[in-house]
């Protein structure tokens, strides 16, 4: 049965990396950029189609990436399309000895597949490079609001009202509440329950608003320190703190959905900021993250649970993709935006031969990191 989930989960990984590289074709075709070839997945190629104008779309064996490959921007396509490269080498002199005879021939294929990628000025490469990130971000928000539409809001509902120390109940609320405000702001997908109470401290009076049998009533309440006898069926001790709550999922309007799509996708995005944050500066080890391989079998897991949690993980590996490749990381589309800044204030470029090894060193490395950390996860995790 897992194995059904696994292939979900690879084609919705496959779909992710497809919108990012279609936003860099989307903006390299209406800008004016010479495009090779379109690829979903990498390695050998199983099936290509040539357009009139000699662009190549293919769907290749390795279904974790993809690339859109420009002209004249080939240290990514040595690795993932080197037979490109070889033929291309092999047709280098051919060319060359027939290029007096068929210069006109040329500046129409030019004038209808554009001009290679560095022969384009800095602002229309910029606009190229950021277009994948852009695109997932875009797809992020549809998403979010595709899974808001399908699975709904979550609302906290009190499921268990535990003991303060004194044997006194802890609070006016009663099991089966559904929380709809905490101090006059409403529980919802900007705001929830977790932020309402961040900072509150034992003594600090709560005004909820609740639904109890179809009637909206305020009920006020202290934070107070429960009874930790108090255990749970197996016998482990109570970890909550004056109530249990539990996530009742409610369908949500189309006006809801495009009210708390972007807020959401922005509150992903912040979270995926800090996230990465901690992992720079060593709050969150290196070997909690994973690879595609990793990815997957994790949504593969969650997805055997409940099939809502594919919904809910699309916005945020959208969300992740697109903001991960804006980072200046060599060989990301980040590190490429701020060399061709670096180039447009110099008036002329870095050492193509330079820039297009540090690339390629980053995409190794990159590379490589995610092996070994799929490996890592597979052994040891």
């Amino acid at each position: 049965m897992k194995i059904l989930y696994i292939i979900v989960a690879i084609l919705i990984l496959l779909l992710m990396i497809t919108i990012h590289e279609f936003g860099h074709y989307i903006a390299g075709k209406l800008l004016g950029f010479k495009i090779d070839e379109f690829a979903i997945g990498f390695g050998p190629k199983l099936f290509s189609k040539t357009k009139k104008n000699g662009e190549v779309f293919s769907i290749r064996a390795l279904p974790l990436g993809g690339f859109c490959a420009f002209a004249g921007e080939t240290d990514e396509e040595a690795i993932l399309a080197p037979e490109k490269i070889k033929s291309e080498s092999k047709s280098e002199g051919a060319e060359v000895r027939e290029q007096s005879n068929q210069e006109e021939n040329q500046a129409t294929q030019t004038d209808l597949r554009g001009k290679k990628f560095n022969e384009q000025p800095p602002w229309k490469r910029i606009i190229v490079l950021m277009a994948g990130g852009v695109f997932n971000l875009i797809s992020a928000v549809i998403f979010a609001f595709i899974f808001i539409v399908a699975a709904g809001a979550s609302t906290p509902n009190v499921a268990t009202v535990y003991q303060s120390i004194d044997n006194a109940a802890v609070c006016a609320l009663e099991s089966g509440d559904k929380i709809l405000e905490v101090d006059g702001k409403e529980i919802d997908f900007n705001y929830t329950l977790s932020d309402a109470l961040e900072g509150k401290k034992e003594g600090d009076v709560l005004d909820i608003l609740v639904l109890r049998d179809g009637q909206e009533m305020t009920v006020s309440t202290s934070i107070r320190e429960y009874d930790t006898t108090v255990t749970n069926e197996d016998g482990t001790p109570i970890t909550a703190i004056g109530m249990g709550v539990g996530l009742l999922y409610e369908r949500a309007t189309v006006g809801e959905a495009f009210k708390y799509c972007v807020p959401y996708t922005a509150e992903l995005s912040w979270m995926i900021l800090g996230a990465f944050g901690d992992l720079i500066t060593g709050k969150v080890p290196i070997s909690e993250v994973s690879g595609p391989i990793g990815t997957v079998n994790q949504m593969a897991n969650y997805g055997m649970q409940n099939w809502t949690y594919f919904l809910l993980l699309m916005p945020l590996i959208a969300a992740n993709l697109g903001l991960f490749n804006l980072f200046p990381i060599p060989a990301l589309d980040g590190a490429k935006v701020v060399f061709t800044v670096i180039e447009w204030i110099r008036g002329k470029p870095i050492d193509q031969n330079i820039e297009g090894m540090i690339h390629f060193i980053g995409l190794i490395v990159l590379l490589a990191l995610v092996v070994i950390l799929d490996v890592y996860n597979l052994i040891f995790v």
